[in-house]
């Protein structure tokens, strides 16, 4: 169990449990047995740093940023109190639980019940994201026609308190800081993302928060682009997001 209380301290081993320092990248590097944990549940949560090395390099400070910024927190990579509650918080989803390893998609279509037991409004801010939005509720739609995940455009009345607003977002658009982040530039882990960013969502509903989530695109087609090219990114995109979605809330 993660402790409450965090010491600064440079000494390195095996008696640090998770939790009990601040952990970030420095030289030398801090290894132990603190380090390992927090490696297990990064890779367990779709953030891969590489393996479960005990040592606290580059690879495990990209994937912490990734998870803090998908956690909605401030992407800094430094493991502190914040980082930690929410590990705290989502113990049970990654103790014990595999790593993430590339596999193919299970295919949405395998998993089209669950689209009408979540409500999900999809938008975009501009053109291109506008168009995987509903290109999205299309193929939600095509699968199940009961599905509950529509496009903003397509949405008749205003969403409730307990419909998840869905942001697609690209690289360089801005999002509230407080907003969980996925970023989808990782097909094998996308589904474990966008289900660690609900719950963190989930959890500032309950303190009054809308309950929203971005997601960042890894690209968006350049306005200049061919429309049969834009189409093609777009469905691509589409598919492998609702495809994550159907995954997540499995």
């Amino acid at each position: 169990m993660i402790s409450e209380t965090i010491h600064r301290q440079d000494k390195e081993g095996d008696q640090f449990e998770l939790g009990e320092r601040l952990l970030y990248l420095r030289t030398p590097n801090f290894t132990g047995k603190d380090v390992e944990e927090l490696q297990t549940a990064l890779g367990a949560l779709g953030f891969a740093c590489g393996g479960v090395s005990g040592t606290f390099g580059a690879y495990t400070e990209g994937a912490l940023r990734k998870f803090q910024l998908n956690m909605g927190l401030a992407p800094d990579g430094i493991a502190g109190v914040n980082t930690y509650a929410i590990l705290r918080n989502l113990h049970n989803a990654w103790m014990d639980k595999p790593q993430v390893e590339e596999r193919a998609y299970m295919g949405f279509a395998r998993a089209a019940d669950v689209l009408e037991h979540h409500a999900v409004c999809l938008f975009g801010t501009e053109g291109f994201t506008r168009k995987v939005a509903s290109y999205m509720s299309n193929l939600a739609m095509a699968t199940n026609p009961r599905s509950k995940m529509v496009s903003a455009e397509t949405l008749l009345v205003p969403p409730d308190a307990d419909m998840l607003l869905a942001h697609i977002v690209g690289p360089d658009d801005r999002t509230d800081a407080s907003v969980p982040r996925v970023l989808c530039d990782d097909a094998s882990a996308l589904a474990k993302r966008i289900s660690a960013a609900v719950d963190a969502a989930r959890a500032k509903a309950g303190e009054g928060a809308p309950l929203r989530i971005a997601l960042e695109l890894s690209g968006v087609a350049k306005s200049d682009a061919a429309a049969e090219e834009i189409d093609r990114m777009a469905h691509h995109d589409a598919i492998q997001l609702l495809d994550a979605f159907c995954m997540a809330f499995s």
